[in-house]
């Protein structure tokens, strides 16, 4: 893919600076500097491949001139294209940060002393007895946390947990 100009990034806002300009007939390097945000070298090759003219010894544009050509980017298949890529990378990225924010979700406190995983050692605030499973807890963070101690004590634990899941015999 071809690499788009550095100033596509703020063609809208280049597009309305140039509409409200309308005291300026002609842009020259330096309000193609300004309003591009460029170098000066910069500004003089934006002029040429806008079509400048010299007026008076200085490279010069007519403001409405820019204005049409502008507009025609704006409507053109590059920029849209410019506009995809940066969407689907914003889209890539709040991915990226919902997956990583994912990874970081702690479910222990970082002080917590490790302790051994046990079946007979889990908070009352866990029940699962008789077909039944709850938890009764104060947030998300303490919800995964319990969550977490259970699985890790039915893990270590599995004969007992089984056995003490199996219904009873009629």
């Amino acid at each position: 893919m071809a690499r788009h100009p550095e100033w596509f990034e703020r063609l809208e806002a280049i597009a309305e600076t140039i509409r409200q300009a309308d005291q300026i007939e002609w842009l020259g390097r330096n309000e193609i500097r300004a309003i591009f945000g460029c170098s000066e070298r910069d500004s003089i090759r934006l002029l040429h491949k806008f079509g400048a003219e010299d007026r008076g010894n200085t490279l010069s544009l007519p403001r409405l001139a820019l204005i049409v050509q502008i507009d025609a980017i704006r409507a053109g298949s590059s920029y849209a294209a410019f506009l995809r890529q940066r969407q689907d990378v914003a889209r890539h990225l709040g991915a990226a940060r919902a997956e990583a924010a994912a990874r970081q979700f702690r479910v222990r406190q970082a002080d917590a002393e490790p302790r051994q995983a046990s079946l007979a050692n889990l908070p009352d605030s866990i029940r699962w007895r008789g077909g039944r499973f709850e938890i009764h807890y104060t947030d998300g963070a303490d919800l995964m946390r319990q969550l977490a101690d259970f699985l890790a004590a039915a893990g270590v634990n599995r004969e007992e947990f089984c056995a003490a899941t199996e219904p009873p015999d009629d």
